[in-house]
């Protein structure tokens, strides 16, 4: 029965070491080589590398670009005052015309020149009203562009 019990208690103890060797197998991470191990630091520290170049161009714009909102911000406030100083001088020179000369800012403008009674210059006038060239009326109404640009010519004369 010592025996017994000896063989027991020996089994007993190289099961217990067995278990504890395979558990800390199984936490210990796996072993890569020493060259593994180098080529992954310099991986992390490349990246770390590249993140921190990139850093300083982001940072270095961010302070061209401030200098061009500061620069354009003072180029207008420059324009600004400029534009005040030309107002104010409008003003006093407007104060200073004489009455007859002075004329409300919110007048009508003049009514354009009555129609004529030709049929074509009308149909010529009206177009040109409307913004067209005389080219694109010479088409429209099928007349040469120089019998249009001649009625044109002395609408304008007239007025």
């Amino acid at each position: 029965m010592k025996d017994f019990l000896l063989v027991g208690g020996i089994a007993l103890i190289i099961a217990w070491m067995m278990f504890r060797l395979r558990s800390k197998q199984r936490n210990r991470p796996t072993t890569a080589s020493p060259k593994e191990i180098l080529e992954r630091h310099h991986q992390a520290r490349g990246l770390q590398g590249q993140l921190e170049d990139l850093m300083i161009e982001v940072e270095d714009l961010t302070k061209r670009f401030s200098l061009q909102l500061d620069a354009k911000a003072r180029r207008l406030e420059h324009l600004l005052s400029e534009a005040d100083q030309r107002i104010a001088e409008l003003r006093n020179a407007e104060n200073n015309w004489p009455e007859n000369l002075k004329q409300p800012l919110n007048q009508t403008p003049p009514p354009p020149p009555p129609l004529p009674e030709d049929p074509l210059a009308e149909s010529v006038y009206r177009l040109a009203d409307t913004g067209l060239d005389a080219h694109t009326i010479a088409m429209q109404l099928d007349e040469h562009v120089g019998k249009v640009e001649l009625i044109l010519a002395l609408r304008s004369s007239k007025s």
